[in-house]
């Protein structure tokens, strides 16, 4: 939550500098100000955002909070500037009417609640609130998860573009007529060395050698626990690779054959067992 809330805060914080900077040494009028300052947040915003990309999510909530800053600088002050001769004549002090204040105020709870929403999804609740907010962990477990980031592998496939493209890499390879085969000399478990085996070969049986064989087993619950892997050819199409397992339950296996130009890939799922 830290680098959220400080990347906004800093954006925030510097779009209000500017704002009273401009309007206090200028002779631009609030919607004036408004606008320029809301043109070089955009114009520094968007180019860094292209370059080191947050995701749609980060992305969408830093702009919103962004544009929201001078907008509602400018509502406010523009009151302020319309009511101050009325307003200091009959109470002496200007008066902001509630209107632009309440909508400016339900905006920036809006972006603050999906700001917090989006980093409690991606990296949890703090440690301390975890014990207190979240109920004991049940089946053996020893603490518990509080964010929810899936497995992200080949996500983009969603888009429709990379989908016919991934649809025609299936069509490739059901052609191809490979035959891969994996599976465990020992059922896996929690924090155990164990071996997992893979046997490739052509359509008419003969063994696929020196061939490139990865993968990765995703953890649905928790991205950081997954486990990428090489595997070493031992015989003539049959590899192996030694692989530790952090916590039980579901794996999710994408495995990756390449020899050449040629690419076979495959999905399956596994289950680790406790120690």
């Amino acid at each position: 939550m830290d680098s959220l809330v400080l990347s906004l805060g800093l954006g925030v914080g510097a779009a209000m500098v500017l704002f009273f900077i401009l309007y206090r040494f200028t002779r631009l009028r609030a919607y004036q100000v408004s606008l320029t300052v809301l043109a070089a947040v955009l114009l520094v915003f968007i180019p860094v955002s292209i370059v080191f990309w947050p995701g749609a999510d980060v992305f969408a909530i830093h702009l919103a909070l962004y544009v929201i800053t001078p907008y509602g600088l400018g509502i406010i002050m523009s009151q302020l500037e319309n009511q101050k001769v009325r307003d200091s004549r009959q109470t002496g002090r200007p008066r902001i009417h509630w209107a632009p204040a309440t909508i400016v105020g339900f905006f920036l709870v809006i972006a603050t609640v999906n700001g917090i929403l989006v980093t409690l999804a991606h990296q949890g609740m703090p440690s301390g609130m975890v014990g207190r907010l979240l109920p004991e962990p049940r089946g053996g477990a020893e603490q518990v998860t509080s964010f929810f980031p899936g497995t992200a592998a080949h996500i983009s496939h969603k888009n429709q573009a990379l989908a016919q493209k991934y649809m025609e890499q299936a069509r490739i390879q059901a052609e191809r007529g490979w035959q891969v085969r994996q599976g465990w000399l020992e059922a896996p478990r929690l924090d155990k060395d164990s071996i997992f085996q893979v046997k490739v070969t052509d359509r008419t049986g003969a063994p696929i050698s020196r061939a490139q064989v990865m993968g990765e087993f995703m953890r649905p619950s928790d991205e950081r626990l997954d486990q990428p892997f090489q595997m070493t050819e031992i015989g003539p199409g049959l590899y192996q690779a030694q692989l530790r397992f952090p916590a039980p339950g579901r794996w999710d296996l994408l495995l990756q054959v390449r020899q050449g130009e040629n690419l076979h890939e495959q999905r399956a799922v596994t289950s680790v067992r406790e120690g």
